[in-house]
């Protein structure tokens, strides 16, 4: 099982000296992957920007967007990106994708939240495409493999037929696996060849000193939700027994890479959990 970690990218009043920050700490710590996740309409660091300051600052380590919303752009414009931070990064870029699920994100994109499914379908397709058969007068070299994200049936469907493989949602590891299992099914049953990559998003915090931060965070991002916010608390690990029984849980349903989500913005969190699960 490989061990990633995020950005605090989305937590409010972190600084842009901090994301870069922590991808130096995550990379000299032996983490497989530091990745961004994206809102728009929430406080926060734009994560392709996040992305390529990181690719300036390290070398090894893996980058990741987990997840991007495509809807809010178009399929050109993410593909210039994307193809960019790769290049600048040596190749380095996986390139997690979802049709998003706020309608304020697509409001203030000023673009339409409703037929967000086709638009995305239509968005994988063409990036896929550009993969396959790059053109090198158009995009700058490697164009980065894709992953998809939900727990829909179409989240299926669209990772066997275009991507690499599939990113879970930060839900608890029985909510998830099933759905890993499908996408392992169908693309064997699609006769694609190799193993899906599968990849899962915990969050957590670690040590009494970000408590009240790292809960706030969470109660605040998904307050939306309503009393379910309080579900998200309780249920984020905190301890270093509650961490290691989730990678043990998500291991046994055969996911290849967690990426714990930070909730308190403080770069000792990074050296926490390595302590706890990397040698």
């Amino acid at each position: 099982m490989k061990i990633g970690i995020a950005f605090p990218n989305t937590i409010p009043g972190a600084p842009g000296r901090l994301q870069s920050d922590w991808a130096v700490r995550a990379e000299q710590r032996g983490f497989s992957t530091v990745a961004a996740t994206q809102r728009l309409r929430y406080p926060g660091h734009e994560p392709l920007s996040v992305l390529a300051a990181a690719a300036a600052v390290t070398s090894r380590i893996g980058l990741a967007t987990n997840i991007l919303v495509a809807p809010l752009t178009t399929a050109a414009v993410l593909a210039k990106e994307a193809a960019t931070v790769s290049s600048l990064s040596g190749g380095r870029l996986l390139l997690g994708l979802g049709p998003g699920v706020r309608s304020d994100d697509f409001d203030a994109a000023e673009r339409e939240f409703g037929p967000r499914g086709a638009v995305f379908d239509s968005q994988l397709a063409e990036l896929a495409r550009l993969r396959e058969q790059h053109d090198p007068k158009c995009l700058p070299a490697p164009v980065p493999p894709l992953l998809v994200g939900g727990l829909s049936a179409a989240a299926v469907r669209r990772s066997v037929r275009w991507a690499a493989g599939w990113t879970a949602p930060g839900l608890a590891p029985e909510r998830v696996a099933p759905t890993a299992a499908k996408v392992r099914a169908a693309w064997s049953a699609a006769g694609r060849e190799g193993r899906p990559r599968l990849i899962a998003l915990s969050r957590f915090w670690l040590g009494e000193d970000v408590a009240q931060e790292a809960s706030g965070f969470v109660r605040e991002y998904f307050g939306v939700l309503g009393d379910e916010a309080d579900a998200f608390v309780a249920t984020t690990p905190r301890t270093p027994e509650q961490v290691s029984e989730q990678v043990k849980a998500l291991a046994d349903a055969g996911f290849d890479e967690v990426i714990f989500h930070p909730t308190a913005a403080r770069l000792s969190q990074v050296d926490r959990l390595a302590d706890i699960l990397i040698a």
